[in-house]
């Protein structure tokens, strides 16, 4: 379970059972908001609090949606990478305001802000992607960015910088432009 703040509104988001949308066992939602519509997803419930009155909403999800890191402020309330979908969710209106899909060829890790814009942490790309949820550079190396050995973590997001590590534990730094400096 996950708390984020916008403005005056607390955000809880945890993952849900299945939802079947026959069925009268589901529990009642106040939005229900369906981002993937394939067999293979799962379900994350997101709580939104505002001045002690709840809503609830339901979003059916890519299955590979990292729960512990896809989620980060944006002026318009939160910036969702839902594995390769992005999207801006609006705790104001409990709805998707924008979204799109990335390229990605393997499952997506994390989500870090750099000032406006979202660094996007992939099992085989690194991604900036803008506010306005376009991709600004993407950024591939000769393997996927996963540790096999050494005590190091495989991403790691400097001041300046990114350090990255791929399998075969070649050693990557890259500028805030997509920029190879090492």
């Amino acid at each position: 379970m996950k708390k984020y703040n916008y403005n005056e509104y607390n955000i809880t988001i945890k993952e849900a059972p299945p939802y079947s949308f026959d069925s009268t066992d589901n529990k009642n939602y106040d939005n229900v908001i369906v981002i993937e519509e394939k067999d293979f997803c799962k379900c994350i419930e997101v709580e939104i609090e505002q001045y002690c009155k709840i809503k609830t909403v339901l979003m059916v999800v890519p299955y590979y949606t990292p729960l512990e890191s896809f989620v980060a402020p944006h002026k318009d309330g939160l910036f969702m990478m839902l594995n390769d979908v992005l999207c801006v969710f609006s705790p104001e209106t409990a709805t998707v305001t924008k979204q799109t899909r990335i390229k990605s060829l393997g499952s997506m890790f994390e989500v870090y802000q750099l000032g406006n814009d979202y660094i996007l942490y992939g099992e085989l790309e690194i991604y900036r992607i803008s506010e306005d949820l376009t991709v600004k550079w993407t950024f591939s190396g000769r393997d996927i960015f996963v540790r096999c050995q050494g005590a190091e973590p495989a991403f790691s997001l400097k001041q300046d910088r990114i350090c990255l590590y791929d399998f075969e534990d070649n050693y990557y730094e890259i500028s805030f432009e997509g920029k190879l400096i090492t």
